[in-house]
């Protein structure tokens, strides 16, 4: 195992990878096109690890809860390399499909099963299809009465299948009155959000990575990372480890569904490898640790300009 790159300066930005692991077939807009989808989540799992092993940095993997059940030493190989296990649900599913108490359980399943395989609670989650939003605000209730301490769920950005628009593109303590606005204040129970990275604060471009790290040019990224760092403001990067994959495209889905869902595979690993080169990346634990400081404040980002 590649030992620990640091992951940013103690007083600049701590940027975040992460990884959600699921099954490529599960994803929202396969799941109901396949006719027998191969699992090819150890091998998916396998590459993303070697290259993070290369490039001496840790990472956060926000694992389904069922896949913890299901490939208990796989989870363990994860956590031994020194990455951060953290939950994406019980079963993958959207909180638009689920209640309040539906998503408890998911929550509680969750964190159940990480914790039998790595002897620990994930302290973070992230929702899938980045799922909250006002129409599922009842998430950071759900979030907190389950000991969760950070949330990466809030996509900065309005899209046709999530997001929030006007949302901060910063970490920010959320408060449970107006969960996507900035909150300055910190008490023991707060619980933190991580919103993925946009080029801009100003310019809401995606690009922290998925099907926007695949479209998107990698020097687009990285000015993108760069804008953010010199604002004061770390940048959360996410994949799914079969995106490093390409034997996981199929004809199967309908055209558009393929284009999104497989579109740039064979370039998945240089554009990460380039990114690691380029940027520091660690882990949402990390980062959590550092902004709080045992309950300290966020950081200020800087002035936008």
């Amino acid at each position: 195992m590649g030992g620990k790159k640091r992951s940013g300066s103690s007083d600049g930005p701590g940027n975040v990878l992460s990884f959600d692991l699921e099954h490529w077939h599960s994803a929202t807009l396969l799941t109901d096109e396949l006719t027998d989808a191969k699992d090819r989540i150890e091998t998916s799992v396998e590459i993303v690890l070697d290259i993070l092993a290369e490039h001496e940095t840790t990472a956060t993997f926000f694992v389904v809860g069922e896949i913890a059940r299901e490939y208990p030493a796989l989870i363990t190989r994860i956590a031994d390399d020194g990455h951060e296990i953290a939950s994406h649900g019980h079963t993958h599913t959207p909180l638009f499909e689920l209640t309040q108490a539906s998503f408890t359980e998911e929550l509680d399943a969750s964190a159940e099963a990480i914790e039998s395989v790595t002897g620990h609670r994930p302290l973070g989650f992230r929702a899938p299809n980045f799922s909250v939003t006002p129409r599922t605000q009842w998430a950071f209730d759900a979030l907190l009465e389950t000991g969760y301490r950070y949330d990466s769920s809030v996509f900065p950005v309005k899209t046709p299948m999530y997001g929030v628009g006007n949302a901060p593109v910063h970490p920010y303590w959320v408060d449970r009155n107006s969960p996507f606005e900035d909150s300055r204040s910190v008490t023991a129970d707060d619980l933190l959000e991580f919103p993925p990275a946009v080029f801009h604060p100003r310019f809401r471009v995606p690009v922290a990575g998925g099907f926007y790290g695949r479209i998107l040019p990698t020097w687009v990224i990285s000015r993108g990372i760069r804008n953010l760092n010199r604002r004061g403001i770390p940048a959360t990067l996410y994949f799914h480890p079969w995106e490093f994959n390409p034997d996981v495209q199929t004809a199967e889905p309908t055209f558009h569904k393929r284009f999104i869902s497989f579109h740039n595979l064979d370039q998945t690993r240089e554009t990460l490898e380039t990114l690691l080169s380029s940027h520091e990346f660690g882990t949402c634990h990390q980062l959590l640790e550092r902004y709080t400081g045992n309950a300290g404040p966020v950081p200020s980002p800087r002035k936008e300009r």
